[in-house]
């Protein structure tokens, strides 16, 4: 082989890896915005969201909600601290609630959506939307086209 063809193969290999790579990014995005069999999916309640000003001037919304099992420690905080009351013992008031703070929830700016389900991805927790789905399914064609025209030079080389 000449060194022409070679850097040629070598950039067919290139198109092929990155488009495995983007394929395989879309596939995680995918399964994440879904909810996938095999991933921690749950589905928060009692959601509240704020806006907040980024550096760059734009507004984000930023959300959090309340995992069945934060709605049930709550709720025994609550009965403790009216037992407590009840009992003549002072209170310092119920703790705080515990809340998860949630990723890409989809937010009209009007009112809060009364639940949303999530997918756990290390720390976070990535709301499922059309938005997450549809960078996914983006990502999968772009690495699909990738691959195609990484496989159409190698072909065209030989």
């Amino acid at each position: 082989m000449d060194g022409a063809r070679t850097s040629r193969a070598a950039r067919a290999a290139g198109w092929i890896g990155a488009g495995v790579l983007l394929a395989g990014a879309g596939a995680g995005v995918t399964a994440v915005g879904t909810g996938a069999p095999g991933l921690e999916t749950v589905t928060f309640t009692r959601i509240t969201c704020a806006p907040t000003r980024t550096a760059k001037g734009a507004e984000v919304w930023h959300c959090s909600g309340m995992s069945p099992a934060q709605v049930a420690a709550a709720e025994e905080d609550r009965r403790r601290a009216a037992l407590d009351a009840l009992r003549g013992k002072p209170a310092p008031g119920p703790p705080p609630a515990r809340t998860t703070r949630l990723s890409f929830v989809d937010h009209d700016g009007r009112r809060d959506p009364a639940e949303v389900t999530a997918t756990r991805v290390g720390s976070r927790w990535i709301a499922h939307g059309p938005g997450v789905a549809g960078t996914g399914a983006a990502l999968l064609l772009a690495g699909g086209g990738a691959v195609a025209v990484g496989v159409t030079r190698l072909r065209a080389m030989g």
